[in-house]
């Protein structure tokens, strides 16, 4: 029986705000009992049983669909029952892509590591990292919406923030690092200005030792023999990315990836490429049935990922696009066309104490860590 919105938002706690940094601000979900600042255990059971307010839940209704209303704007696709629907299939249809993994770095499902999944969406990948390791492995995932399944119905060793990972005051404590093992990335492409900020803090939130992971998708569409100009479906593809980079959150950055971790400072980094037909148009059976999720994954998908897109970047009425996209669906079963997307899979290492770093050096354009005028300070919820 499916979950519905309703019944995924649930009362939530804020996280005391701790000490921070001139890097970052920092929130925790418990007290560090040695910070004297810290409130006593009857203060923070007072704190902790605050409700979110209604901005850090709600949604945000245009376009007759439903978007995050928690720093409202920062996300452009939209978080409704129909989404919901669409990104656990998604998972599904990337795992098996994937040939059944979730992560291709070397973890140690034998060792205990603490992982993060930013943007985590419904949470589907934050709980099958979870259940793979119960006893070792801690997830936790962070988002803009609170769509993922309630507590009861999580393994122990899984939480969910509420939060923006652009503002959010958790990066670097200033008494005790606050650190992970792992970090996880997939499907950032067209939402941030700068992936590289992320990669950035990643890293430097990393354990020395620690791997990083970025899953993502290709959004220029490739073609086994010759890509037809007239394709439907190409055209939306490159209006696509004409109206990201108006609104300057490019989608084209999985090529990208393997130079900027190396410039981020990660060591030991590796590159996969794997091939996602749009179509059943291949004759082997398992791209065959990739194809046919991935045509109905992106039916259901198309609108989410145009309105906001075109409407702001490009200027076209609401209107406009939905008889566009008629056109662009049609395309879509076109099978003599044999359209594929490229999915990167992009992994590397956080040098240990006392390696040699990466050689690459950063570019002068590289993004800057934010000064104490910049910085936002605001508590966030756990799910």
């Amino acid at each position: 029986m499916a979950t519905s919105a309703t019944d995924r938002v649930r009362k939530t706690k804020l996280r005391p705000l701790s000490s921070a940094t001139n890097l970052t601000d920092f929130t925790h979900s418990t007290a560090d009992p040695a910070d004297s600042d810290a409130p006593s255990d009857g203060e923070l059971n007072d704190f902790e049983v605050q409700s979110l307010t209604p901005s850090m839940y709600g949604v945000e209704k245009k376009y007759g669909r439903t978007y995050h209303g928690f720093h409202a704007g920062a996300y452009p696709f939209p978080n409704d029952e129909l989404e919901i629907y669409r990104l656990e299939w998604e998972h599904h249809i990337i795992t098996g892509l994937l040939q059944g993994k979730h992560y291709f770095a070397p973890l140690n499902t034998k060792r205990s590591s603490r992982m993060l999944d930013i943007g985590c969406g419904t949470g589907q990948w934050c709980i099958a990292m979870a259940k793979k390791a119960p006893k070792h492995w801690r997830v936790e995932g962070i988002d803009l919406s609170a769509i993922q399944p309630k507590k009861d119905r999580l393994p122990n060793n899984v939480d969910f923030w509420l939060d923006n990972i652009l503002k959010t005051s958790w990066w670097f404590p200033e008494k005790q690092p606050y650190t992970y093992d792992y970090v996880h990335t997939r499907f950032m492409h067209g939402i941030f200005t700068d992936f590289r900020e992320i990669i950035q803090k990643g890293f430097n939130n990393l354990k020395p030792g620690g791997w990083m992971e970025s899953q993502e998708i290709f959004s220029k569409l490739q073609c086994a023999e010759g890509m037809p100009e007239s394709y439907p479906l190409l055209e939306w593809s490159n209006l696509q990315d004409e109206a990201a980079h108006i609104l300057g959150r490019p989608l084209r950055i999985a090529d990208k990836l393997k130079r900027w971790y190396r410039e981020a400072g990660f060591v030991d980094v590796h590159e996969e490429v794997f091939a996602l037909p749009v179509n059943p148009w291949p004759k082997e059976n398992k791209s065959n049935m990739y194809g046919k999720f991935c045509m109905w994954n992106m039916l259901v998908g198309l609108h989410g990922w145009t309105i906001e897109y075109f409407v702001t970047g490009l200027g076209w009425t609401p209107a406009e696009v939905e008889v566009y996209l008629a056109h662009v669906r049609n395309s879509l079963a076109d099978e003599s066309v044999h359209a594929y997307y490229n999915f990167y899979v992009v992994w590397g290492r956080k040098p240990n104490d006392g390696e040699p770093g990466s050689t690459i050096p950063k570019p002068d354009h590289w993004p800057q860590p934010p000064s104490d005028d910049d910085e936002s300070t605001f508590s966030s919820g756990i799910l």
